[in-house]
């Protein structure tokens, strides 16, 4: 709603105008979208009531509804062509109504086993590279149990130390 003539107008409309001019569409008085308020609550009460058709009629819905339920009813409608349904044919893919009748399930299953494909592909790099990374850390464990042998065996004090090591270890 205007501040000063309380023309009311409909938001995605006044946006639209806005786009175009900074006046009021009936008085041509100056209003910018900051000036704006919302209308008050009675006038909203009112409008609720009022009753709208189906945004989809042009789709073969015949439904009014209340403003207030428009939305509802939209989410619902049978024959909004957004609405989600299910492939029936085979692949169970969910998509809009108005693509249901392009939909190839053997294009879309193909596309995605080509996705399967190429996760487990990445998946078998990863795996190949971790047994890699694997095997390297066994080497270097059996390279350090070899030096620790060398060592016990050149120094036999070092073998009472480890033994009081692993002992506080197991006490901790």
């Amino acid at each position: 709603q205007a501040p000063h003539c309380e023309h009311a107008f409909c938001n995605a409309c006044i946006t639209q105008w806005f786009s175009q001019q900074q006046t009021c569409p009936v008085d041509r008085s100056v209003v910018t979208v900051a000036h704006l308020r919302p209308v008050p609550r009675i006038m909203r009460n009112m409008l609720s009531k009022l009753q709208i058709s189906c945004d989809n009629a042009v789709f073969g819905c015949t439904a009014v509804v209340r403003l207030d339920n428009l939305m509802s009813h939209l989410n619902d409608c049978e024959h909004n062509p957004k609405r989600p349904v299910t492939c029936e044919q085979g692949c169970g893919l969910e998509m809009p109504k108005d693509e249901l009748p392009n939909h190839n399930c053997i294009k879309h299953l193909r596309s995605v086993v080509q996705q399967q494909q190429t996760r487990i592909a990445e998946l078998e790099k990863t795996s190949a590279e971790h047994k890699h990374q694997l095997a390297e850390q066994k080497r270097d464990i059996q390279l350090l149990k070899a030096y620790m042998r060398a060592i016990r065996s050149v120094n036999p004090n070092l073998q009472n130390l480890e033994e009081t090591i692993e002992y506080n270890e197991i006490l901790e």
